[in-house]
């Protein structure tokens, strides 16, 4: 080969190499919790959740131009850019009690404010899902304007544990007494089960059956959402999925941290209802390995770890639930796994930032596919009571 074939070879070596490099940089936004229907002080005044989402949707707009700090982590010192989706892991409806709006109102509310910016559901199109793949409809009022907006971020969901209360009752009385709307949107939504997804009414949802799961693999990295928390339903789909590829690392997402509340599971006692008394909210299947929700149900934990412990591709969780930043690592009760969990804040009832407002962030998180790397890092967006940046806590971790 002659030194003129030699030269371009190594020009297009390179200009090939930086349009790789490029192409291999995934960037998501990580939030939840979002909790329509109530209201807190924020900005001088008793503002409404949709209100609040608007503002903290208006922050996500900001990252176009934002540059991520310079500390070591993945595209550090680089402009963050459009996202290549979001991710909402639930509590999209408070809990109807003490007067708070209907599923019905906070769901309509709740689509009309985020597909302004975003494709609620749907796929990208460098993604693939080996099945569950999320539908592609808009919902509810802003159902028209997300399928004209084809260049939108994907939003992705999963239920928390306010949004199936709602649908299937709780040990309290609610008002009405279940209102299905947050919790069969996303399922329908997000599963694409079902001719309108976007639709008020869904009298066919039965959460026994409907579970909001699905899975997508973009950049080699596979993101899985699991509903409430990885319970035997989910474990079970969990295998089906990915069966014969389980070497691809993944990234879960779910609304309930590892160690999930007692509360949570099903109801050991009696005829293993919702009541009053026992206190349980059968959000999950498995039957909680206590008999009280005072107590931590570690046996139930433990059936998590050994999920984790058997199935290493996976390489982080992120949940919401309990409403404050934080980085750390789950070892579960018996301490054999050590698995890097990311917990969000929330915009209305953050643990901290419900009584400091300018403590309210979200997670931006930005994924290098060539050298396996991930950060995540914590973006405060309210720090002057006004829209802006400023950078927190951060975790690099390799996948």
């Amino acid at each position: 080969m002659n030194r003129i074939s030699l030269a371009a070879m190594a020009i297009l070596l390179l200009f090939s190499g930086n349009i790789a490099g490029k192409d291999r940089q995934l960037r998501f936004i990580y939030c939840s919790d979002v909790h329509y229907g109530l209201v807190r002080d924020f900005r001088g005044a008793e503002t409404g959740a949709d209100s609040v989402s608007r503002a903290m949707l208006s922050t996500f707009t900001m990252l176009e131009s934002a540059t991520l700090p310079d500390d070591g982590g993945t595209g550090a010192g680089e402009v963050f850019g459009k996202p290549d989706f979001v991710i909402c892991t639930g509590d999209i409806a408070n809990r109807m009690e003490d007067g708070v709006q209907s599923a019905t109102e906070s769901w309509r509310q709740f689509c009309r404010d985020w597909s302004v910016y975003f494709t609620i559901g749907g796929q990208s199109d460098n993604a693939a899902s080996a099945s569950g793949r999320p539908g592609t409809t808009g919902a509810g009022d802003a159902e028209e304007v997300a399928t004209e907006c084809n260049d939108k971020p994907h939003l992705y969901l999963v239920p928390g544990n306010h949004d199936i209360s709602n649908a299937i009752g709780y040990p309290k009385p609610l008002e009405p007494e279940t209102d299905d709307a947050s919790a069969a949107g996303i399922y329908h939504t997000m599963t694409g089960n079902g001719a309108d997804a976007g639709r008020d009414d869904c009298d066919d949802f039965d959460y026994s059956t409907d579970k909001t799961h699905y899975s997508f693999v973009m950049d080699g990295i596979r993101f899985v959402f699991m509903g409430m928390w990885p319970d035997s339903a989910m474990r079970e789909w969990y295998g089906q999925e990915t069966a014969g590829d389980e070497d691809i690392p993944t990234l879960i997402f779910t609304h309930d941290p590892p160690e999930a509340d007692a509360k949570h599971f099903t109801n050991p006692n009696g005829r293993h209802d919702i009541n009053g008394i026992d206190k349980f909210q059968n959000l999950l299947t498995d039957t909680c390995l206590v008999r009280t929700t005072d107590r931590k149900p570690k046996g139930n934990w433990r059936v998590l770890e050994d999920f984790i412990r058997d199935n290493d591709e996976i390489k982080a969780y992120f949940h919401g639930d309990m409403n404050y930043n934080e980085f750390y690592t789950w070892h579960g009760p018996d301490g054999t796994v050590s698995l890097p969990v990311f917990r969000v804040d929330s915009p209305m009832k953050g643990f901290e930032s419900s009584s400091d407002e300018t403590l309210l962030s979200f997670i931006v998180v930005t994924v290098d596919t060539g050298s396996g790397m991930l950060t995540a890092r914590e973006c405060l967006w309210n720090t002057g009571c006004r829209p802006g940046i400023v950078w927190g806590e951060s975790k690099t971790i390799s996948l």
